[in-house]
This record gives structure tokens, C-alpha cells and sequence, in this order.
């Protein structure tokens, strides 16, 4: 099902009053008992010499698959709180994994894909169409610029609760959550020139012309993208210069 960025703005635009909603916790049931399962949230990403150690929530005792092309696929069970730890291999090319949680063969999958790029200086991301980009790797300021071509989404992350201030075809504050992450939405391709708490950016996220694929893009990397409902978005990062402390 195609679910476009333009589609999104209202939900948002009441969402981004107060930044990112909260999370929704797993009940304290297995996902056996309950009958409802849970798919994984992905929350940091870790690097760890060649490897990355990926960490979230998922069901309870369930079972966690983060899967690539061809055979590519890593399984971990979550504790009984529902926590995991995976440990992946810097995978040799840029990929998208489907995340998801599996109870025997069937599997139900996350709403995003983790990206993963080969270059340890890319970036790590789960990416959603319709929504904002979650950067997980280590940054401030400006995360991420998605666009569909008519409607974009500016996020990044700043201290817990500060009000950051957005500087494009207008000028807009948005308080950052308790993670300090922000987001706001707005119109256009996503390729307005940016400043943020007066460091200027100029995204660029036509710059990718292979599909699922991290190219060089100004001065960050750009990627384009579909799912398989046909929905398709463009994502631009800029390059990491700075670490929340």
C-alpha cells in the first residue's frame, strides 16, 4: 500500500507540535500466550570493529529476524522483557534489511528497513515511506531531508527539550522529545538550502540515481528507494560532524 509523504502532513503537523509520539511498550505475555506479535523496534545501532551490534524491543521471548538479499539473514531471540542484541557483519555492499518478527514460518515485519551502507562513514538509518528518516548513527543538527518529490520531511536530533530553530523557505522552531529528536513537514522536492541553529546545509536528495543505493550527494550521501506497495521516496543525509553528548 503506497503511503506518500504528502498523505502524512496533517498527522503530522499535529505530531511535531510535541516532536515524535511515544513508543507503544509489549505486554508482559509471550507473543505464544497473547496471540499478537509484536514487530521489532530497532533503537541504536553500534559499530563494533567490523561488526554492528543492533539493539531494540520486540515481543517478549519472541524471535528476531533481520534479513538482506539472496540468503542474507540474522536471527536472535529477545529476553523476557522483550530486549535484543544482534550482531551483524558491516554487510560488503549498501543494503536495506527487512526487519521482522518470526513465530515459526510466519513473519511480520517492521514498517521501516534498516539501512546499512558498506562505507563505515555512511549512514545508519531505518527508513519508512510516508515518514521521517531515523538516523541512528552518532550526529546533531540535521539528520536526515525525505522527499517524494512534493512533500518533504526535515528531522534531526538536538539536547532533550531544547527549541531548535529551522531556517528554510521560512523560518520555524520545534521543540526536540525527550530523545532529542525533532521533525517538521512541509512542501516541496527537499532540496531548499537549510539552517539550523545557524549551521547552513543545502541537501540534495536527487542526487541518487541507483536504486537502494548510498551515493555521494553534495556534501552528504543520498539514497532513493521503493516499497513493495509501490511507494517511493528520496532521502538525503548530510555527513556526520558532531556527537550528542
Amino acid at each position: 500500500m503506497k503511503r506518500p509523504i504528502a498523505s502524512t502532513l496533517a498527522v503530522l503537523a499535529a505530531l511535531t507540535a510535541s516532536a515524535c509520539g511515544e513508543r507503544v511498550q509489549p505486554a508482559a505475555e509471550t507473543a505464544q500466550e497473547s496471540g499478537w506479535v509484536m514487530p521489532p523496534e530497532i533503537d541504536a545501532v553500534a559499530a563494533s570493529g567490523r561488526e554492528l551490534i543492533v539493539r531494540g524491543q520486540a515481543s517478549p521471548l519472541g524471535r528476531v529476524v533481520v534479513s538482506g538479499a539472496g540468503d542474507l539473514a540474522y536471527a536472535v531471540g529477545a529476553d523476557a522483557e522483550g530486549r535484543f542484541e544482534l550482531r551483524v557483519p558491516r554487510p560488503a555492499q549498501d543494503t536495506l534489511f527487512l526487519v521482522e518478527a518470526r513465530v515459526g514460518q510466519a513473519g511480520f515485519p517492521a514498517p521501516y528497513r534498516l539501512l546499512i551502507g558498506a562505507d563505515p562513514s555512511a549512514p545508519i538509518a531505518l527508513l519508512a515511506i510516508g515518514a521521517p528518516t531515523q538516523r541512528l548513527d552518532a550526529g546533531a543538527g540535521l539528520d536526515a531531508v525525505d522527499t517524494d518529490g512534493r512533500a518533504a520531511f526535515v528531522s534531526g536530533r538536538a539536547a532533550p527539550r531544547s527549541a531548535v530553530v529551522v531556517e528554510g523557505s521560512a523560518q520555524r522552531t520545534v521543540t526536540a522529545d525527550e530523545a532529542g529528536r525533532w521533525r517538521l513537514a512541509g512542501s516541496g522536492d527537499g532540496s531548499t538550502p537549510i539552517t539550523i541553529d545557524g549551521r547552513a546545509y543545502a541537501p540534495a536528495p536527487g542526487g541518487a540515481t541507483t536504486p537502494e543505493t548510498l551515493q555521494r550527494s553534495g556534501a552528504g550521501w543520498s539514497i532513493a528507494w521503493s516499497s513493495p506497495g509501490g511507494g517511493r521516496q528520496s532521502t538525503w543525509f548530510p555527513d556526520r560532524s558532531a556527537t550528542i553528548r
